[in-house]
């Protein structure tokens, strides 16, 4: 069961000491935060340094696959930039991650691996998430939640997408974005979806627009990922801003998000 109440919880938590940035002191709670919720699901976490300050590390944890060595991710960014608390942006995604290790803890042993990843470094051109690909398999493939927690009446679109959707008014629905190689990973996830979402499937030309999140090293790498994302600026005035606060997100569209990559990971990994 994906609660509302403990996705605001989490949110809370990972915004109560500011901005998780480099030195500032929101980074060793927040590394705290999600070391001791996974561990508390009896999950154990490994850290994967990328470099030797504080705040360059990935947080990974896993449900061990038994027949294969692939894998199935579900990601998020841990990290903000300097002036923001990072609720929307991207703690919501963290919330999203844990909420779901929780629900599939007890699943049965998956013939794929399930991995979780907080990833750092999102802000400075995905650093962590660069670094985790030199750690994978080929095959391995990710769902990646880029801001998940934000509703509103008024909703903006790229131009660059101009013909290739019809644009929605209200920012009430889950954008599900893919590269041509990874629209399986769409499909599936549209089908176990019960709020309004906006898929899309970039033709190259296009990819440029949704260059932003830490699904690119695995699309750069040739492997299949999944961005799933309430569109950022695009909706979101608070987007890299202080006001970025846990109060301002709709945990409940949240829960359904979460809801659906539950369901779409545990069919991924029979």
């Amino acid at each position: 069961m994906i609660e509302a109440l403990r996705l605001r919880a989490h949110v809370e938590a990972l915004t109560a000491h500011g901005p998780r940035y480099e030195d500032l002191p929101g980074v060793p709670a927040g590394l705290r935060y999600i070391t001791d919720q996974l561990g508390g699901l009896g999950l154990k976490v490994r850290v994967e340094r990328y470099g030797s300050e504080l705040h360059q590390v990935n947080l990974v944890a896993e449900i061990e696959g038994g027949t294969s060595d692939d894998a199935v991710e579900l990601c998020a960014h841990w990290d903000t930039v300097a002036d923001s608390p990072g609720a929307d942006d991207n703690a919501s995604g963290v919330a999203g991650v844990l909420e779901a290790a929780r629900a599939l803890r007890d699943a049965d042993l998956p013939a794929r691996t399930i991995r979780f990843c907080l990833f750092g470094g999102e802000e400075a051109y995905f650093d962590g998430s660069l670094a985790h690909q030199a750690l994978i398999t080929p095959r391995t493939e990710s769902i990646v939640f880029e801001m998940i927690g934000f509703t509103s009446p008024v909703q903006r679109f790229p131009e660059q997408l101009e013909g290739l959707v019809e644009p929605p008014e209200h920012g009430d629905f889950i954008a599900l974005v893919s590269d041509e190689h990874s629209q399986g990973l769409l499909a599936r996830f549209v089908r176990h979806l019960q709020v309004p979402a906006l898929p899309l499937v970039l033709p190259d030309f296009a990819r440029e627009v949704a260059m932003r999140s830490d699904h690119v090293p695995y699309w750069d790498a040739g492997r299949r990922s999944l961005l799933v994302t309430d569109t950022a600026d695009y909706r979101n005035p608070r987007y890299h801003r202080e006001d970025d606060t846990a109060d301002s997100l709709d945990y409940d569209f949240a829960a359904g998000v979460v809801k659906a990559a539950v369901r779409t990971i545990t069919e991924l990994a029979q």
